[in-house]
């Protein structure tokens, strides 16, 4: 079956959109997006799905999740989850699990990153790291897992 070509380009402040093509959202405010390729250029944006890649130039966004290439320049966004490789220069991510290769130029910030490769370039930081992200996340289990116990007790 094929893709439709089709390709809508959205600006002002919008609740959500959504496309069987691509998506390009430019100086507008939207709620959610939802689409084939998506990019967003000096906007703003609720959570993204994309099947396809997502570039994210001079805007931001909430929780992103990809189905190809993540690529930031000058912007952020939320958690993201990507199929493929991650691309971050000048602008930053919350947190991100990436099937594909993680890439964080100059200026680019992570807080938590997982993924099979992860290149830090000189002038880019990460926060945690993914030897740091499954000991932290096991931490946190524990201290849950600890607290429901004594919850559990506590009702009997």
């Amino acid at each position: 079956m094929d893709q439709p070509n089709e390709q809508h380009t959205e600006q002002g402040i919008l609740k959500t959109v959504e496309a069987a093509g691509d998506v390009t959202v430019e100086r507008a405010l939207v709620g959610v997006v939802n689409g084939r390729d998506v990019s967003i250029t000096q906007a703003g944006a609720g959570p993204i799905a994309a099947q396809g890649d997502v570039r994210i130039q001079q805007g931001g966004c909430g929780p992103v999740l990809v189905g190809g290439d993540l690529r930031i320049h000058q912007g952020g966004c939320g958690p993201a989850m990507v199929r493929g490789n991650l691309s971050i220069q000048q602008g930053g991510t919350q947190s991100v699990l990436a099937a594909g290769n993680a890439t964080l130029a100059q200026g680019a910030f992570v807080g938590l990153v997982a993924s099979p490769k992860v290149t830090v370039e000189d002038g880019a930081r990460v926060l945690i790291g993914a030897p740091g992200a499954f000991a932290a996340g096991a931490a946190v289990g524990a201290v849950v897992a600890m607290i429901a116990g004594r919850r559990r007790r506590r009702s009997r």
